[in-house]
Protein backbone atom coordinates (compact mmCIF):
# COMPACT_ATOMS: atom_id res chain seq x y z
CA UNK A 1 0.00 0.00 0.00
CA UNK A 2 1.61 3.28 -1.11
CA UNK A 3 -0.67 5.87 0.41
CA UNK A 4 -3.31 6.21 3.08
CA UNK A 5 -6.79 7.60 2.60
CA UNK A 6 -6.08 10.65 4.73
CA UNK A 7 -3.45 11.85 2.26
CA UNK A 8 -0.27 10.72 4.02
CA UNK A 9 2.13 9.65 1.28
CA UNK A 10 4.54 6.73 1.38
CA UNK A 11 7.75 6.69 -0.65
CA UNK A 12 9.17 3.30 -1.54
CA UNK A 13 12.95 2.90 -1.03
CA UNK A 14 13.60 3.14 -4.80
CA UNK A 15 11.41 6.25 -5.14
CA UNK A 16 13.39 7.83 -2.31
CA UNK A 17 16.65 7.12 -4.17
CA UNK A 18 15.28 8.86 -7.28
CA UNK A 19 14.26 11.87 -5.20
CA UNK A 20 17.71 11.94 -3.57
CA UNK A 21 19.32 11.80 -7.02
CA UNK A 22 17.32 14.84 -8.16
CA UNK A 23 18.32 16.81 -5.04
CA UNK A 24 21.97 15.74 -5.31
CA UNK A 25 22.26 16.73 -8.98
CA UNK A 26 20.63 20.11 -8.31
CA UNK A 27 22.92 20.89 -5.35
CA UNK A 28 26.04 20.03 -7.38
CA UNK A 29 25.07 21.62 -10.71
CA UNK A 30 22.64 24.42 -9.85
CA UNK A 31 20.04 23.08 -12.28
CA UNK A 32 17.63 20.18 -12.55
CA UNK A 33 18.78 17.04 -14.41
CA UNK A 34 17.52 15.89 -17.77
CA UNK A 35 16.02 12.40 -17.89
CA UNK A 36 19.29 10.96 -19.20
CA UNK A 37 21.30 12.78 -16.52
CA UNK A 38 18.89 11.54 -13.86
CA UNK A 39 19.36 7.97 -15.10
CA UNK A 40 23.13 8.37 -14.72
CA UNK A 41 22.80 9.99 -11.28
CA UNK A 42 20.65 7.12 -10.01
CA UNK A 43 23.27 4.63 -11.24
CA UNK A 44 25.82 6.39 -9.00
CA UNK A 45 23.47 5.80 -6.04
CA UNK A 46 23.10 2.12 -6.87
CA UNK A 47 19.78 2.21 -8.73
CA UNK A 48 20.31 1.19 -12.37
CA UNK A 49 17.50 1.66 -14.89
CA UNK A 50 17.35 -0.43 -18.06
CA UNK A 51 15.59 2.31 -20.01
CA UNK A 52 14.61 5.97 -19.86
CA UNK A 53 10.98 4.87 -19.65
CA UNK A 54 11.68 3.47 -16.19
CA UNK A 55 12.87 6.91 -15.09
CA UNK A 56 9.62 8.42 -16.39
CA UNK A 57 7.58 5.96 -14.33
CA UNK A 58 9.39 6.94 -11.13
CA UNK A 59 8.96 10.64 -11.92
CA UNK A 60 5.24 10.03 -12.45
CA UNK A 61 5.03 8.41 -9.01
CA UNK A 62 6.93 11.26 -7.33
CA UNK A 63 4.68 13.81 -9.02
CA UNK A 64 1.50 11.97 -8.01
CA UNK A 65 2.71 11.90 -4.41
CA UNK A 66 3.43 15.61 -4.41
CA UNK A 67 7.24 15.57 -4.16
CA UNK A 68 7.97 17.10 -7.57
CA UNK A 69 6.25 19.13 -10.28
CA UNK A 70 6.98 18.95 -14.00
CA UNK A 71 6.33 21.40 -16.79
CA UNK A 72 6.60 18.62 -19.37
CA UNK A 73 7.20 14.88 -19.51
CA UNK A 74 10.83 15.22 -20.62
CA UNK A 75 12.16 18.17 -18.59
CA UNK A 76 11.24 20.92 -16.20
CA UNK A 77 11.49 18.98 -12.92
CA UNK A 78 10.72 21.18 -9.94
CA UNK A 79 11.00 20.20 -6.28
CA UNK A 80 7.93 21.09 -4.29
CA UNK A 81 8.91 23.64 -1.62
CA UNK A 82 6.20 22.40 0.71
CA UNK A 83 7.63 18.89 0.64
CA UNK A 84 11.06 20.23 1.59
CA UNK A 85 9.99 22.76 4.21
CA UNK A 86 6.89 21.38 5.87
CA UNK A 87 7.22 17.60 5.62
CA UNK A 88 9.66 14.92 6.70
CA UNK A 89 10.16 11.34 5.49
CA UNK A 90 9.31 8.82 8.22
CA UNK A 91 10.55 5.24 7.65
CA UNK A 92 8.07 2.38 7.90
CA UNK A 93 9.81 -0.47 9.75
CA UNK A 94 7.96 -3.73 9.39
CA UNK A 95 4.88 -4.56 11.40
CA UNK A 96 3.72 -5.05 14.98
CA UNK A 97 0.98 -7.26 16.31
CA UNK A 98 -1.82 -5.82 18.45
CA UNK A 99 -2.37 -9.22 20.02
CA UNK A 100 0.12 -11.77 21.27
CA UNK A 101 3.61 -10.97 19.90
CA UNK A 102 3.54 -13.34 16.91
CA UNK A 103 5.23 -11.30 14.16
CA UNK A 104 8.93 -10.75 13.90
CA UNK A 105 10.00 -7.15 14.35
CA UNK A 106 11.63 -6.57 10.98
CA UNK A 107 14.18 -3.76 10.78
CA UNK A 108 14.16 -3.40 6.99
CA UNK A 109 12.61 -0.22 5.69
CA UNK A 110 9.45 -1.00 3.70
CA UNK A 111 8.81 2.57 2.58
CA UNK A 112 8.49 6.16 3.76
CA UNK A 113 5.65 8.32 5.01
CA UNK A 114 5.42 11.97 4.05
CA UNK A 115 4.32 13.49 7.37
CA UNK A 116 3.79 17.12 8.38
CA UNK A 117 6.42 18.50 10.75
CA UNK A 118 3.56 19.94 12.79
CA UNK A 119 2.56 16.39 13.78
CA UNK A 120 6.06 15.38 14.85
CA UNK A 121 7.22 18.45 16.82
CA UNK A 122 10.91 17.63 16.26
CA UNK A 123 10.56 14.08 17.59
CA UNK A 124 12.60 11.18 16.17
CA UNK A 125 9.95 8.79 14.92
CA UNK A 126 9.40 5.72 12.81
CA UNK A 127 6.19 3.94 11.80
CA UNK A 128 4.94 0.37 11.97
CA UNK A 129 1.79 -1.22 10.62
CA UNK A 130 -0.61 -2.76 13.15
CA UNK A 131 -2.04 -6.27 12.90
CA UNK A 132 -4.56 -7.81 15.28
CA UNK A 133 -7.33 -6.39 17.48
CA UNK A 134 -5.93 -6.31 21.02
CA UNK A 135 -5.82 -2.48 20.96
CA UNK A 136 -9.06 -1.70 19.10
CA UNK A 137 -10.48 0.17 22.13
CA UNK A 138 -7.30 2.18 22.63
CA UNK A 139 -7.15 5.80 21.45
CA UNK A 140 -4.30 8.15 20.52
CA UNK A 141 -5.29 11.77 19.95
CA UNK A 142 -8.92 10.66 19.75
CA UNK A 143 -8.19 8.02 17.07
CA UNK A 144 -8.69 4.28 17.57
CA UNK A 145 -5.85 1.85 16.78
CA UNK A 146 -7.34 -0.41 14.11
CA UNK A 147 -5.85 -3.31 12.21
CA UNK A 148 -3.61 -2.21 9.31
CA UNK A 149 -3.34 1.35 10.67
CA UNK A 150 0.08 2.95 10.70
CA UNK A 151 1.23 4.13 14.12
CA UNK A 152 4.01 6.63 14.77
CA UNK A 153 6.56 5.64 17.42
CA UNK A 154 8.58 8.25 19.33
CA UNK A 155 11.88 6.45 19.90
CA UNK A 156 13.29 9.23 22.10
CA UNK A 157 10.86 8.58 24.97
CA UNK A 158 12.54 6.49 27.68
CA UNK A 159 10.61 7.43 30.83
CA UNK A 160 7.35 5.56 30.34
CA UNK A 161 4.30 6.36 32.44
CA UNK A 162 1.31 4.22 33.34
CA UNK A 163 -1.18 4.35 30.49
CA UNK A 164 1.37 5.02 27.73
CA UNK A 165 0.85 2.96 24.59
CA UNK A 166 4.20 1.39 23.75
CA UNK A 167 5.87 -0.73 21.08
CA UNK A 168 7.71 -3.59 22.79
CA UNK A 169 10.00 -6.25 21.31
CA UNK A 170 9.75 -9.50 23.28
CA UNK A 171 12.12 -12.32 22.26
CA UNK A 172 12.48 -10.62 18.89
CA UNK A 173 8.72 -10.23 18.34
CA UNK A 174 6.88 -6.91 18.25
CA UNK A 175 3.66 -6.03 20.05
CA UNK A 176 1.71 -2.86 20.92
CA UNK A 177 0.21 -2.64 24.40
CA UNK A 178 -0.55 -0.29 27.31
CA UNK A 179 2.34 0.15 29.75
CA UNK A 180 1.88 -0.20 33.51
CA UNK A 181 4.53 -0.42 36.23
CA UNK A 182 3.48 -3.22 38.61
CA UNK A 183 6.46 -3.06 41.01
CA UNK A 184 10.16 -2.20 41.01
CA UNK A 185 10.88 -5.51 39.30
CA UNK A 186 7.82 -6.02 37.13
CA UNK A 187 5.92 -4.23 34.38
CA UNK A 188 2.69 -5.20 32.67
CA UNK A 189 1.63 -4.77 29.05
CA UNK A 190 -2.15 -4.65 28.83
CA UNK A 191 -4.57 -4.98 25.90
CA UNK A 192 -7.51 -2.63 25.37
CA UNK A 193 -9.84 -4.70 23.25
CA UNK A 194 -13.37 -5.88 22.60
CA UNK A 195 -11.85 -9.34 22.17
CA UNK A 196 -11.66 -10.97 25.61
CA UNK A 197 -9.12 -13.58 24.51
CA UNK A 198 -6.26 -11.07 24.85
CA UNK A 199 -4.45 -11.23 28.18
CA UNK A 200 -1.81 -9.03 29.87
CA UNK A 201 1.89 -9.77 29.48
CA UNK A 202 4.06 -9.52 32.61
CA UNK A 203 7.79 -8.87 32.29
CA UNK A 204 10.79 -8.67 34.63
CA UNK A 205 14.39 -7.50 34.03
CA UNK A 206 15.35 -11.15 33.50
CA UNK A 207 13.19 -11.36 30.37
CA UNK A 208 14.42 -10.64 26.84
CA UNK A 209 12.54 -7.49 25.90
CA UNK A 210 13.03 -3.85 24.98
CA UNK A 211 10.49 -1.02 24.80
CA UNK A 212 11.23 0.66 21.47
CA UNK A 213 9.16 3.77 22.07
CA UNK A 214 5.84 5.43 22.74
CA UNK A 215 2.94 5.51 20.29
CA UNK A 216 2.25 9.20 19.57
CA UNK A 217 -0.20 9.10 16.66
CA UNK A 218 -2.35 6.90 14.44
CA UNK A 219 -2.48 7.29 10.65
CA UNK A 220 -5.58 5.49 9.46
CA UNK A 221 -5.42 3.52 6.22
CA UNK A 222 -9.20 3.24 5.94
CA UNK A 223 -11.90 5.76 5.25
Amino acid sequence: MNKTSNGVKILTPKQKIVLQAIKKFFSENGKMPTIRELKQENAKLGLKFKSLRSVFLYLNALEEKGFIKRASRSKGIELKDCAKKNFVDVPVLGMANAGTPTFFAKQNIEGYLKVSKALLRNKEVFAVRVFGDSMNLSEINGKKIKEEDLILIDQQTKDFKNGDKVLTIIDGLATVKVFKKISKKMIGLFPESTNKKHQPIYLTPADDFIINGKVIDVLSTSG
